[in-house]
């Protein structure tokens, strides 16, 4: 390839996995954010204060076009990582319908199995709420997720 595409194409990042240009698609799929969820869930139980660290500085294997992942305490249910929200408790979430979706990432979050909790958000870039589902698990004191637009 010339030199002067090389460089225009790694300027748009079209080598770079996890990259909008590499995927094709400005917002990532829910089958996407479950399986970033499975490799967090991976990350938190060989390394957990270590994965926290990756996740809060949007380390590229946990940060994908609208995909992060978010975790918070079983105890208090204050965020551990996530990208704004550090320190708040996950309960007091509320979608733009008014519904504490929150308190159902809280209670329904299990050891070895992903559970799905739906809620309107708005989509980046337009004033339009749409739905958009949290996938999220249990890893010993820690609930983690990730979150895509359905």
């Amino acid at each position: 390839m010339p030199k002067r595409l090389l460089l225009l194409a790694a300027l748009t990042g079209a080598f770079f996995p996890g990259s909008a240009a590499a995927h094709g698609s400005e917002f990532a799929s829910s089958d996407e954010a479950r399986a970033m969820l499975e490799r967090a869930i991976v990350a938190v139980k060989v390394d957990k204060f270590g994965a926290i660290g990756r996740f809060n500085h949007n380390d590229p294997a946990f940060r994908d076009r609208d995909l992060f992942v978010f975790c918070f305490n079983v105890s208090d249910g204050k965020f551990t990582a996530h990208e704004a929200m550090v320190s708040h408790d996950v309960r007091t979430l509320r979608d733009h319908a008014g519904k504490v979706f929150g308190e159902d990432i809280y209670r329904g979050a299990r050891d070895g199995e992903i559970a799905e909790v739906e809620y309107v958000w708005p989509l980046p870039g337009s004033t339009r709420h749409v739905l958009k589902s949290a996938y999220v698990a249990r890893a010993g004191d820690q609930v983690c997720g990730v979150s895509a637009y359905r």
